[in-house]
């Protein structure tokens, strides 16, 4: 020892031999001393002193943890006696938060009861935070949109299917009532009859189109999708139909097909196309032409099916794919036509991940591409 304070000397501290060794590792080391006598601890710090790389000197200064200790006592008796006070403005606070955040919730839940079928225009407002909440009021909205414009064609279909189921009812019930308002010869009410079968076979036939189409919308026709020729599809089709095309004097026309493979299904195919050049026929004056065409152009395959027919008015042409829409309602009639043929191809294509489109001209004719994604092999 070169010096020892007389308060350092009170502490009644012990040298150690193994501080030495243990200052030779460190530079710096802590120790805690209890005092005999004393209920004071003190706390010793031990740093060493060289020359010329040799530990020379060691200083030792110490002091008592008293105030240390009575910090730590204060922070505790303080935290203590705060807990309560931030317990409570805490879930003060949390109260408020809570009900300014789950606010929209209320307004959301209290609208949507206030919506029903009559007033699918409503939607909600938002609150102009862009946050999750606003996110959460524009996806209803959107489903709410939706949900109009499902109702708004559910309620077109409905008025026009009874339209269009009472507008041959009407006319059966009215030739009836020729019939039996006299007398009739046999051949007259053979004839009769034979116009009433015709009438019942359009009512069949729109039945059964709108049995598909309602089950179109419901997701319940289940599509065989297997790989076939679509290029011997249409050739089949064309030779069905080229007897008709033939009574009417219309040159009916396939252009260079070509081996063509799609995954469809067949009977849907065979459907499309059907009512496609069903139609051009009929469209078709005496002596027309109608010129289809299968190919493929950038990993699709088009099927063009083009006349020059009657054509349909630039402003109808977003509208034909419409139930129960026709152009020309007079002509329609004439052709035992109901305004579903189209309805039903449109989606069958879409069915397949394909589209229709049509470009036609007035007077000019009306030319039907089908795209469809063609199979690679």
């Amino acid at each position: 020892m070169l010096y020892i304070s007389k308060n350092f000397n009170e502490i009644g501290y012990k040298h150690q031999d193994k501080l030495v060794s243990h200052l030779r590792k460190e530079e710096v080391t802590w120790e805690e001393v209890h005092s005999p006598g004393r209920r004071r601890t003190f706390c010793i710090i031990n740093v060493p002193t060289y020359r010329e790389g040799r530990l020379t000197y060691v200083i030792q200064v110490a002091t008592h943890l008293r105030f240390v200790r009575k910090s730590l006592s204060n922070f505790k008796s303080n935290i203590l006696a705060a807990f309560p006070i931030i317990l409570v403005l805490g879930s003060l606070v949390g109260w408020v938060l809570a009900r300014r955040s789950l606010s929209p919730i209320g307004y959301i839940a209290s609208k949507t009861q206030s919506i029903t079928a009559n007033n699918l225009n409503e939607r909600f407002t938002t609150r102009g935070t862009d946050d999750e909440m606003d996110s959460l009021i524009r996806t209803i909205n959107e489903m709410i949109a939706r949900l109009e414009s499902s109702f708004k064609r559910i309620a077109e279909f409905t008025a026009d299917a009874s339209h269009e189921l009472k507008t041959p009812l009407c006319a059966l019930r009215g030739e009836a009532e020729v019939l039996l308002s006299r007398g009739r010869t046999p051949e007259e009410y053979q004839e009769g009859l034979a116009h009433f079968i015709e009438r019942f076979d359009q009512l069949n036939r729109m039945i059964n189109d709108l049995t598909l189409l309602s089950k179109f919308d419901s997701s319940q026709v289940e599509l065989e999708m297997i790989p076939l020729r679509l290029d011997f599809l249409i050739q089949g089709i064309c030779n069905f139909f080229r007897v008709l095309a033939d009574q009417k004097k219309i040159t009916l026309e396939v252009n260079s097909i070509q081996e063509i493979i799609v995954r469809g299904d067949r009977t849907r195919l065979q459907q499309l196309f059907t009512n496609l050049i069903d139609n051009a026929i009929k469209f078709t004056p005496e002596g027309g032409a109608i010129h289809i065409t299968v190919e493929k152009n950038n990993g699709s395959v088009q099927v063009k099916i083009k006349d020059n027919g009657v054509g349909i008015p630039k402003e109808e042409q977003e509208k034909i794919f419409k139930r129960f829409y026709r152009v020309d309602k007079s002509r329609s009639k004439e052709t035992g036509g109901v305004g579903l043929g189209l309805s039903i191809s449109e989606w069958i294509a879409q069915a397949h991940q394909g589209r229709i489109e049509v470009d036609s001209e007035l007077n000019q004719g009306s030319t039907f591409t089908v795209f469809l994604p063609s199979l690679k092999v």
